[in-house]
């Protein structure tokens, strides 16, 4: 597509978007111009969702419990599963937008291009959608329930909201430690004399040892803070599948970081350990954690730094 048809088909867009705000705003929710009628599809009803598109990618939300949900039986991420859950409740009461099915190529609600979402309460479907296009300019996701022509909008702050990618509904956080909860590092490399720790004194200040417990000199303060950076929010850039997974031996790898956390802290102390994937990024896995994630190789080769990476020179 042309840049400029490109730009015809954003303003479009924007020009549809504008249009449904208007309704809301101007005709304040008039029955004719709200999308009414709906089955329940509140999460306490609902036991699963499928979300797929024509790409091949699909996720399947199952309930587990009560308050737990998995996807490919991982655990889905608690705060992406809340903000799916708000935007589903806007769908009863989305304001419309189009009613001939000219416009659905357009919006992306067609059956071709769109997000197809199905709820279930138990083997029966509840109710089953089209969801559009998301653009940044206009933050609206459109939704056509299956089998009509109408398009109606829902308010979207960002996109993903119905994505079909199963890895983007996983917990992306490797770990998350508090800094103050932090009393030592301990670096340890395999079949190598370059192990070291790094630990906290009463006077809280950081200081650089030896594998024999002696202190090698002060740790480097700006290094510091961006370790303690790194394990506040230690997040994946993606996740390994569980048969390559398999493959890797962590019982010998690259080198692993011991955190030592204080008995009074929420967070246990917990190890990373890292094998090199390629020039783009490392496998880490924790102990508690059948999870084998991927990190950004900047960040790993950061964590698995040598004593000379942070003990202050002479």
């Amino acid at each position: 597509m042309k840049s400029r048809q490109v730009g015809y088909v954003l303003i479009a867009l924007i020009v549809i978007g504008i249009s449904g705000l208007f309704y809301r705003i101007v005709i304040g929710g008039t029955d004719e111009f709200i999308l009414e009628g709906l089955l329940p599809i509140s999460e306490d009803i609902i036991n699963q969702v499928d979300i797929k598109t024509n790409d091949g990618l699909s996720s399947e939300l199952i309930k587990v419990n009560d308050s737990n949900w998995e996807v490919a039986d991982n655990p889905i991420f608690v705060p992406k599963l809340a903000a799916f859950w708000e935007h589903v409740d806007d769908v009863s009461g989305a304001q419309l937008v189009a009613k001939k099915a000219k416009y659905h190529q357009l919006l992306g609600v067609d059956d071709e291009s769109s997000t197809k979402i199905s709820f279930f309460v138990g083997p029966s479907l509840q109710e089953q959608f089209h969801i559009g296009k998301w653009s940044p300019e206009v933050r609206l996701c459109y939704v056509r329930k299956s089998g009509k022509n109408e398009v109606y909008s829902i308010p979207c702050s960002q996109n993903g909201i119905f994505s079909s990618d199963p890895d983007s509904w996983r917990n992306p956080i490797v770990i998350s430690i508090p800094p103050a909860d932090v009393m030592s590092f301990d670096f340890i490399y395999p079949n190598s004399d370059e192990n070291f720790s790094i630990y906290k004194t009463q006077e809280s200040d950081w200081v650089v040892v030896d594998s024999d417990g002696m202190l090698e000199g002060p740790a480097n303060l700006q290094v510091m803070d961006y370790l303690l950076q790194s394990v506040q929010v230690l997040p994946a850039a993606g996740f390994e599948n569980d048969l390559a997974a398999k493959s890797l031996d962590f019982d010998a790898p690259d080198g692993s970081v011991r955190i030592n956390t204080s008995e009074e802290s929420n967070s246990p102390t917990t190890r990373l350990k890292l094998i090199k994937k390629d020039d783009e990024s490392y496998y880490v896995k924790t102990p508690t954690q059948s999870t084998v994630f991927l990190i950004q190789y900047i960040l790993g080769d950061f964590l698995l730094m040598k004593k000379s990476d942070i003990l202050v020179s002479d």
